[in-house]
């Protein structure tokens, strides 16, 4: 049986897990279902139809599956929070539900969300990401696995972020910022490529030489973003890491960042 402290409130149909705690004046609500080993340390909120996987953990004032800070959400609808396994939840950190009905907000596996991170609604998020103290994803981003969010970066709606890309803290994107890369300033451009992160991951020298590759096509070399990338296809051979950056900017909606100056609005 979940070991419940006296001062929470679990509604009636929540369903946890046998190795859930739930510490001191949490709250959780009837359409919830918490899988093992989760721990709520104190004064958490979980409401809405939220699924927790295992391992997760809320520290105070973690709020999860409340309505979207949106007009069109309505207590009322059926949305849906779904949080995979082994994530932390610091104090303060939000996620929304989906804003319309049937739709979702995802978080994947072994995320950690700093204090006062937020997830906005229908917000997709991948595995092993890090949101950096009050760093804030808009309705509807995506964020691929790896990528590292510092504190006060703020993520326009609709905007994607790349696997294993790097965001400076302080920063306001509304721009996609592809894969591997580091990112700054108020759309201020690409920076370098994520060397460190690539090479704590396991990427062999070989691979970081070919992403640097891209990087001085698609930012230094003076070219247009769509010669660029026909320049990455021709000159470049075309690993896994080459199709998944060519792949993510011919498929951006919102236009991708490139080399600019800081301050740059673009």
């Amino acid at each position: 049986m979940a070991k419940i402290h006296p001062t929470a409130v679990v509604m009636p149909g929540a369903q946890l897990a046998d190795s859930v705690e739930v510490g001191p004046m949490c709250v959780i609500g009837p359409n919830v279902k918490i899988g093992g080993g989760c721990r709520l340390v104190a004064q958490c909120h979980i409401g809405g139809h939220s699924t927790i996987g295992e391992n997760n953990t809320f520290y105070p004032f973690a709020a999860i599956g409340m309505p979207g800070q949106d007009f069109h959400a309505d207590e009322k609808l059926v949305s849906y929070v779904k949080i995979g396994n082994g994530n932390i939840f610091r104090e303060g950190t939000t996620v929304h539900a989906g804003t319309a009905e049937g739709t979702e907000t995802v978080v994947g596996d072994e995320c950690m969300l700093m204090n006062g991170a937020h997830v906005a609604h229908n917000v997709q998020v991948g595995n092993r990401v890090v949101m950096v103290n009050y760093s804030v994803l808009g309705g509807y981003s995506q964020v691929a696995d790896n990528a590292l969010i510092s504190g006060l970066v703020a993520v326009h709606q609709f905007c994607r972020v790349g696997r294993f890309a790097m965001l400076s803290g302080g920063s306001v994107f509304s721009k996609d910022i592809p894969p591997f890369m580091m990112a700054e300033g108020r759309n201020g451009g690409l920076k370098m490529v994520n060397v460190v992160g690539l090479q704590r991951s396991g990427f062999s020298s070989e691979t970081i030489r070919i992403i640097r590759n891209i990087f001085k096509i698609f930012c230094t070399s003076g070219l247009s973003q769509g010669n660029a990338l026909m320049a990455i296809k021709s000159d470049l051979p075309q690993i896994p890491e080459v199709l998944e950056f060519i792949e993510f900017c011919e498929s951006s909606k919102r236009g991708v960042l490139g080399a600019r100056a800081d301050g740059h609005r673009n």
